[in-house]
């Protein structure tokens, strides 16, 4: 969809001190699938889809368009749109896929031997039951061999009608798993902790119904959860987010007075990073801080801090935290730069998240929402997945784009790996043998490719 006109743009200092004055409660997210099939215990299978050669560089006209200023897309100032156009060569070769799976909804991507990390598996949500699906694909196309011809244009994503079958729908949101542990959220909102190996598990947050949740392991063999939840104030209802240690009591992850609509985390530096959008009818404040154990093996919480502000949002704006192997975090938030300007915001974190950080700019030919982004974490170079519009023409097509961030934050496009009239859901995840792994869920169904890192 086009992106509407919005208010004019907030100062900062004012934006800082507002976003600390309380917030409204945001909209619900997306809602549960109310004809969910009960849990399965087996494995799911998987179907091929059509099949689809590997997927070609930006053509000039999407490059053009997604930097309409010449000016600020030359700028090396902060803040400044950053060279997005696909470098020569620089595409990402299909190996294997894509692969129709037999569930449709978001998809977490999982390696069984996190050491290895040499392939991955689906997980997916049964209202609040983990259900695991191992791909079965067919040849692998290894590295170094002959490139196969390149497709004239980006291969379509199946529509809806034109998937193989109507496959069983899952639950939102996504599980996330931590270490020996699957977290998952049911069609109430109650969210579980239960062992990847299977078994029950104990309620452990009451999350609101439909929202995004985050997990990550931290040292001593600890997990940390995040979620979002309802909280009755003096001012009405507010959506905030919350953090729990192992199976332990909630505590906030909010700072008093301020909402959540959108939450992350990811490990950092021993610890873990939290993120989170507070999305308001007026402006976007952006919220990180630090997470780790005390000697006592307590959660410890750092000092909450606004790293960004932005236009004003909508309860189903997301973002990622994007991690490399070591140096600095980025928090990527697609959001509307100016009045007439929407991109991805690259918001770097460096040792401890510090109030209105500088960002750096990738255009999209226009606005989306909602624009579905995901980042790999703990490896480098930084990989990017990330849904833009084709073109600047309303109700244009989308694309799947596949990217990585420099050292400074800026996004260099490497493919447009699949094109399609919506997309519901990306997760992307790089292994150790030089290959991506990408999962992207549309009307049709939920689909998984195995691309190369590297040209």
């Amino acid at each position: 969809m086009s992106y509407p006109p919005l208010g004019a743009r907030v100062l900062v200092l004012a934006a800082l001190a507002a976003c600390r004055d309380g917030s409204g409660t945001p909209g619900a997210g997306p809602a549960p699938d109310a004809g969910a099939a009960a849990p399965a215990p087996s494995v799911a299978s998987a179907t091929p889809a059509s099949s689809a050669a590997s997927a070609p560089s930006l053509d000039a006209g999407v490059a053009d368009a997604a930097a309409p200023d010449a000016a600020a897309a030359g700028a090396a100032a902060p803040d400044a749109a950053a060279p997005d156009a696909a470098a020569p060569g620089a595409g990402c070769k299909l190996r294997r896929g894509p692969l129709s799976l037999s569930l449709r909804g978001p998809a977490l991507l999982w390696s069984p031997d996190e050491a290895e990390r040499v392939d991955f598996r689906v997980i997916f949500n049964r209202d609040g039951v983990a259900q695991h699906v191992a791909p079965s694909f067919g040849g692998l196309t290894a590295p170094g061999s002959p490139p196969a011809e390149a497709a004239p244009d980006a291969p379509d994503a199946p529509d809806a009608g034109n998937g193989s079958g109507d496959p069983a729908r899952a639950s939102w949101p996504a599980c996330a798993v931590a270490s020996r542990f699957v977290y998952c959220m049911d069609h109430g909102g109650t969210i579980r902790r239960t062992p990847l190996g299977g078994g029950a598990g104990p309620p452990i947050g009451a999350g609101r119904r439909g929202t995004g949740i985050s997990a990550v392991a931290l040292p001593g063999g600890h997990t940390l959860l995040a979620f979002l939840s309802d909280r009755k104030t003096s001012e009405g209802a507010v959506t905030q987010a919350f953090a729990v240690l192992d199976d332990g009591a909630a505590v906030p992850l909010s700072e008093e007075g301020s909402g959540a609509t959108f939450v992350a985390l990811a490990p950092w530096k021993g610890g873990a990073l939290a993120m989170y959008i507070d999305a308001r009818a007026a402006l976007t404040p952006v919220h990180a801080r630090t997470l780790g154990l005390t000697a006592e093996g307590k959660l410890e919480l750092g000092p909450d801090a606004v790293v960004f502000v932005g236009d004003a949002g909508e309860s189903r704006m997301g973002g990622a935290l994007a991690i490399g192997a070591s140096g600095p975090a980025y928090v990527l938030l697609p959001a509307s730069k100016d009045i007439s300007a929407f991109g991805m915001a690259a918001i770097r974190v460096d040792e401890a998240p510090r109030d209105d950080m500088p960002a750096v700019w990738s255009l999209y030919p226009n606005g989306l929402s909602p624009a579905p982004i995901a980042a790999t974490q703990g490896v480098s170079p930084i990989h990017v997945a990330r849904v833009r519009p084709v073109s600047r023409e309303p109700g244009a097509r989308h694309a799947l784009e596949l990217g990585q961030l420099d050292g400074e934050g800026r996004f260099h496009a490497r493919c447009v790996a699949v094109e399609g009239q919506s997309f519901k859901h990306v997760a992307i995840e790089a292994d150790r043998g030089g290959s991506l792994w990408i999962a992207y869920t549309t009307a049709a169904g939920t689909f998984i490719e195995q691309r190369a890192a590297g040209p």
